[in-house]
């Protein structure tokens, strides 16, 4: 006859299984997620120029003319010209900031999760009673849309779709928009008809 495994080990596995799992999805949450949507139908090499115009900017103008400078380093390195007026493109850029629930549950007293002493028994179990307190706090997350139209049919025929949580730091929200734009850009132009 096997001997019988204890319930301990396993019941401690399972726990670090869950804390590990909670952990993976919650980075991934609130990881920057970049899409990108176009007309498969649109020859993009007939290109040669793009305009700005006016979209849903954000309430802070330096991060306007952050995206704004960011959108035209990737079009420049792409080999398009801005112009200001009769361009074979128009691209507008639209921004969202909605708040996502994060909840976080901490120990008050020591007697939660992890491995410690009790006394005469060696390591005490993991888990028991204790006081934990759950605190909520609200996320932002930033969307940024830009949209490509092609200026003479008044149509558009590329989309790029970001979403990433804000920083309370305006450096670090700089560079992830600069991030944002080399990912969102990296096919651009898209291999549609030729």
């Amino acid at each position: 006859m096997k001997p019988i495994k204890s319930n301990r080990y396993i019941t401690i596995g399972m726990r670090v299984i869950v804390v590990l799992f909670l952990l993976l999805t919650a980075g991934k949450s609130f990881a920057q997620k970049v899409t990108v949507d176009f007309d498969k139908d649109v020859d993009f090499s007939k290109y040669k120029t793009y305009a700005f115009t006016e979209g849903t900017p954000t309430p802070v103008t330096l991060t306007n003319q952050r995206i704004e400078k960011a959108i035209e380093a990737q079009l420049a390195a792409k080999g398009l010209t801005r112009v200001e007026s009769n361009a074979d493109l128009t691209v507008v850029f639209h921004c969202s900031v909605t708040e996502r629930t994060q909840f976080s549950t901490r120990n008050l007293d020591g007697w939660g999760w992890g491995p410690g002493w009790s006394w005469g028994r060696g390591w005490r179990r993991w888990g028991g009673g204790g006081t934990e307190i759950t605190e909520v706090e609200q996320i932002p997350v930033g969307t940024l849309i830009v949209d490509i139209g092609d200026s003479s049919t008044k149509r558009y025929i590329w989309r790029g779709t970001a979403t990433k949580t804000i920083s309370s730091k305006s450096d670090k929200n700089a560079k992830v928009i600069d991030n944002v734009m080399k990912k969102m850009f990296e096919k651009f132009p898209p291999q549609g008809r030729k």
